[in-house]
């Protein structure tokens, strides 16, 4: 049986998920939660394979739940279901741990089929937000993303220098230097300073620079 926990602030939609999880014969609904500190609580004490987790609640929102897990080194499976399908959104979600993503108005067996999904390790999306992500991405893409003082900071996070060192070669703050990486790994639509110093490196290349 998959166990999955539904945090949600409105009492309508945990109640209806929690009876469409109760017709599936491979899924069981363990516990329902009003907002994300209740959630994580929820998360510690009843461990559920799967999260279902709405972004927008009180307390804490549905990203900051989502940071906190991963922050916590916690495995478990969340699968975002919101009502916004907003590009910036759907990246934090997905930026800060998120393993899939569907909107409310999907069809009950869409979001049953989501929960298996993320129990195999896949990534379901709905297809909407996979069309807003992807316009969101082309159009970055075609934009320089990054401000002079944030490639400065890439290009040390390209040569592998740590934040100490990048701190003291431009003359800033280690927090302010956190800053930097944090806006460029969102305007660049990756998820570590890995990854970000590896795109730095195919613009570098593909400007024909040594």
């Amino acid at each position: 049986m998959i166990r999955v926990l539904v945090v949600d602030d409105h009492a309508i939609v945990r109640a209806g998920l929690a009876h469409l999880l109760g017709t599936a014969a491979d899924v069981v609904c363990v516990g329902t939660e009003a907002d994300g500190r209740a959630g994580l609580a929820a998360v510690a004490a009843l461990r559920p394979d799967v999260v279902l987790l709405d972004l927008s609640m009180p307390v804490l929102d549905g990203v900051e739940v989502i940071r906190a897990l991963r922050a916590a080194g916690n495995p478990v499976r969340v699968l975002v279901l919101t009502s916004f399908a907003d590009a910036d959104l759907v990246l934090a979600a997905v930026h800060a741990g998120a393993d899939g993503y569907l909107l409310k108005q999907s069809e009950a067996e869409t979001v049953l089929d989501g929960v298996r999904a993320v129990v195999r390790g896949e990534a379901p999306v709905d297809p909407g937000v996979a069309r807003s992500l992807l316009s969101e991405v082309r159009g970055r893409a075609q934009a320089d993303p990054l401000t002079e003082r944030e490639r400065e900071v890439l290009e040390l996070i390209r040569q592998g220098q740590p934040n100490k060192t990048i701190a003291r070669r431009l003359a800033i703050s280690e927090r302010t230097v956190k800053a930097h990486v944090t806006h460029i790994l969102q305007r660049l639509g990756v998820a570590d300073r890995t990854q970000a110093a590896l795109w730095a490196e195919r613009q570098r290349q593909g400007a024909g620079r040594p």
